[in-house]
């Protein structure tokens, strides 16, 4: 090897170490996604992901694993709202009980869809039995256990859903 080709590579070889250096510098210090959402790091919905981290499991996860199912598909085969209006309200929703910063009702989708609070007008007279009601908390769970998901956080969201059964469950 020449000297002329030694410094070349003793440069390059330099340069790949510093930015080596600054690009795992950045990459350790940038905040979580949580943090970046302005939601608490030791709340639920921050180990989620905030808003967003919920939606996006929804979407990916959920909703797909919930329509494959033969019980539940038919409840969403008549909805006057998009299943984006609806992954985004419960996605808030859920964000905003698990301790997340999402405002709970009243705001609106990218479609104009405004987020209701209350369960029961929701569900009213779509006749969601007990059975399928548990059965939507259980694919959820499954779908967030195979994601990853902390059977602990898993509880919590069971938990938390199981706080709306009587609004949504409906006798006949």
């Amino acid at each position: 090897m020449n000297a002329t080709f030694r410094k070349s590579l003793l440069v390059v070889t330099s340069l790949l170490a510093v930015l080596s250096v600054v690009t795992l510098a950045a990459y350790s210090l940038r905040p979580t996604r949580a943090v970046a959402d302005g939601g608490d790091g030791g709340s639920v919905a921050a180990r989620l992901g905030g808003q967003e981290g919920i939606r996006a499991f929804l979407e990916q996860k959920v909703v797909p694993a919930v329509l494959a199912d033969p019980e539940l598909a038919p409840f969403f085969g008549h909805l006057t709202e998009t299943p984006g209006d609806i992954e985004d309200c419960l996605a808030r929703l859920l964000d905003h009980d698990l301790g997340g910063t999402s405002a709970k009702s009243g705001t609106t989708t990218a479609t104009g869809h405004i987020c209701r609070s209350s369960m029961s007008d929701v569900h009213h007279d779509m006749g969601i039995t007990d059975h399928a009601f548990s059965r939507f908390i259980e694919i959820t769970g499954q779908q967030a256990l195979a994601a990853g998901v902390s059977a602990s956080d898993v509880a919590a969201v069971a938990k938390r859903m199981e706080t709306y059964r009587g609004s949504i469950v409906r006798s006949h």
